[in-house]
């Protein structure tokens, strides 16, 4: 006869594991509101003309081939064809490729302002970037928001304005009706809720400034 190993009764003796059971698959009914009766409406319409949006379209097919397909050198040849679809744009800019650009005839910029890698204009409404300014790699400039207290979710649209001289840096977001001071920096990854002072280093969420941008005097 086979004597039993205490090592086995000991096991045997303690009670079996609880699996919980798996919770049930969430439904559509899980993401209604809880209380209250409010309710949004169930179609968001673009605010457009018909002749806006098929020139919308166009641009978008334009942009996606003639526009990011050109070498990165041909900064004259991307000038032109923004300015085909109502950019102004002094000479020289310098726009990159990637750059996504939604309505170019709601963007300006000055001589020598330029547009990074992955930086996204989203000029609904007029953004207006200064000579000398620099939009950093993936930057957005957004003119575009909805009314969410408003249970239609209109589109509200305010203009943009980038100062002479300044620098956004990378991963900046630019929210509707800023404009940011001459000279100006914007720290990589900052969110600008409100307007920057002239001159000034800032950074944050929501961006604030920290400190002055020390740049010696240019002679008359």
């Amino acid at each position: 006869m086979n004597a039993i190993s205490p090592l086995a009764t000991a096991s045997s003796d303690r009670p079996a594991p609880i699996i919980p059971g798996s919770p049930p698959n969430p439904t559509l009914a899980d993401t209604l509101p809880t209380t209250g009766n409010v309710r949004i409406a169930s179609v968001q319409h673009a605010p457009f003309p018909l002749a806006v949006k098929l020139k919308m379209r166009l641009w978008r097919v334009i942009q996606a081939t003639l526009f990011r397909w050109s070498p990165a050198m041909f900064r004259g040849y991307r000038r032109w064809l923004l300015t085909l679809f109502g950019a102004k744009l002094a000479r020289p800019v310098s726009v990159h490729p990637t750059a996504r650009i939604d309505c170019p005839w709601n963007l300006e910029m000055g001589a020598f302002a330029s547009l990074g890698e992955d930086s996204w204009v989203y000029s609904l409404a007029r953004i207006v970037i200064g000579e000398y300014a620099c939009v950093g790699q993936r930057a957005m400039l957004l003119t575009g928001t909805h009314d969410f207290c408003d249970p239609t979710f209109p589109l509200v649209t305010r203009p943009i304005v980038v100062g002479y001289g300044s620098w956004i840096a990378a991963g900046v977001t630019v929210l509707p009706g800023v404009k940011i001071g001459a000279l100006a920096v914007v720290g990589a990854g900052s969110v600008v809720t409100r307007h920057l002072p002239e001159q000034m280093i800032c950074a944050g969420n929501p961006c604030r400034p920290i400190k002055r941008r020390n740049l010696p005097a240019v002679a008359a």
